[in-house]
């Protein structure tokens, strides 16, 4: 593990939050991350639009995770999502994709508002549209 004073102040905010979390190896309150981001950096801890703005690059970083309630994590950390795709068998026997439609879709679908990419309805009130 590397100690925080071997981190290098003139690394950006980021950078320097990122290996206060890799160090730390559990996931940190963001105010209590920019207290400790700001002290290696020098900076004033009541320095509000410099949190703000490691606060954007924090949430644009891919390596960052949002844990809730205002904790943040590294991507690392956490298992990767797995993506399953539910399959459907045809009258023939053979594996046919099952497409859902969200749940908007869904609701939209039911009261005939929906004009999505599969099974969309037109109607001639649709054909027929005056500008």
């Amino acid at each position: 593990m590397e100690e925080l004073r071997d981190i290098n102040p003139k690394q950006s905010e980021v950078e320097i939050a990122y290996q206060i979390l890799k160090s730390g190896g559990q996931g940190k309150n963001f105010r209590a991350l920019m207290e400790q981001v700001l002290a290696i950096k020098g900076s004033p801890l009541d320095n509000h639009l410099l949190m703000a703005a490691v606060h954007t690059q924090i949430n644009l970083d891919n390596r960052f995770h949002f844990l809730g309630q205002g904790v943040w994590g590294l991507r690392e950390w956490t298992q990767g999502k797995v993506v399953r795709r539910a399959i459907s068998h045809g009258h023939n026997g053979r594996a046919v994709p099952f497409y859902r439609r969200s749940l908007t879709d869904e609701i939209e679908y039911e009261d005939g508002e929906y004009k999505g990419n599969y099974e969309s309805v037109v109607t001639e009130e649709d054909e027929e549209w005056e500008e």
